[in-house]
């Protein structure tokens, strides 16, 4: 089995295995604690809301949980072991039916990434379908593509893997080659676009943003990812977010979802690369 692989396998059971002790002893929130946790994209822009929240509730504390993935955030809040989730997707009809519903509070855009001292500025479709197949093995500088990998069933690849069948097929491609990077999370896989020369992964810009990351969005078919593009449709790819949370929420829960949807949160929002629905 290839290193990498076996790596991210189990750094994913080790994820899987923290999902399961937060489900199975989960600890009680103390008066004024919410504690959030889900999919690792919305992660850095939380904290920050989260910090903006505090400053204005000294009472309050939000607890931002490492990644869970959007699976533990649907997990999560019916056990009661957090109180709001993050999720990329909406709730099922069987999800809603066992207690839980889903409001969603912002959007951003899925990206590809290079490292910042990378000044390759547009990627197209056909250029991406070669990397992952390993047809496309160098940058213009000469330096080596080393694609950064997570998981099939990974929302944003799955994405990607939307935008057409060569890249789709790259992608299957891409999977049985050896010696490529996994990550098993977000914030994994920006960790290893960062320190891997030559990389180029899948990521957003909220979680450039949020956590100031030393990665570049690039252009897709020479649209650049920006606001207006993806409002009026020219750049296609966009990840919704969703907030996860029982039936009747607390108030406490409440007034911080108030705190998302104000003039403050609005700015912490776009300022990290989202737009608003």
């Amino acid at each position: 089995m290839d290193f990498q692989f076996a790596e991210t396998s189990l750094r994913r059971l080790c994820v899987q295995l923290s999902i399961l002790t937060l489900l199975t002893t989960p600890l009680l929130a103390t008066a004024g604690e919410i504690r959030i946790g889900g999919t690792g994209n919305a992660l850095g822009t939380m904290r920050l809301l989260g910090e903006a929240f505090s400053k204005a509730y000294p009472d309050s504390k939000i607890v931002v949980l490492s990644s869970l993935g959007t699976s533990g955030a649907f997990k999560g809040v019916p056990k009661g072991a957090i109180e709001i989730g993050l999720s990329s997707r909406r709730a099922t009809e069987s999800e809603t039916q066992a207690g839980i519903q889903t409001q969603e509070y912002a959007r951003s855009l899925t990206v590809f990434a290079v490292r910042a001292d990378n000044k390759t500025g547009s990627l197209n479709k056909s250029q991406i379908a070669d990397i992952y197949a390993g047809r496309l093995t160098t940058w213009p500088d000469g330096t080596t593509v080393r694609p950064v990998m997570r998981q099939a069933g990974d929302d944003n690849t799955r994405q990607i893997r939307a935008l057409s069948p060569d890249i789709d097929k790259a992608l299957v491609t891409a999977e049985q080659r050896s010696g490529l990077a996994y990550a098993a999370t977000d914030q994994e896989a920006a960790d290893k676009m960062e320190s891997i020369q030559g990389s180029l992964g899948v990521t957003t810009v909220a979680l450039i943003r949020s956590e100031k990351r030393n990665l570049r969005a690039v252009a897709l078919d020479g649209i650049e990812p920006t606001p207006e593009n993806a409002s009026n449709g020219r750049y296609p790819l966009l990840k919704h977010f969703y907030f996860v949370l029982p039936k009747s929420p607390s108030a406490e829960t409440e007034l911080f979802l108030k705190f998302v949807r104000s003039a403050k949160g609005a700015d912490i929002l776009r300022q990290t690369g989202h737009l608003l629905p």
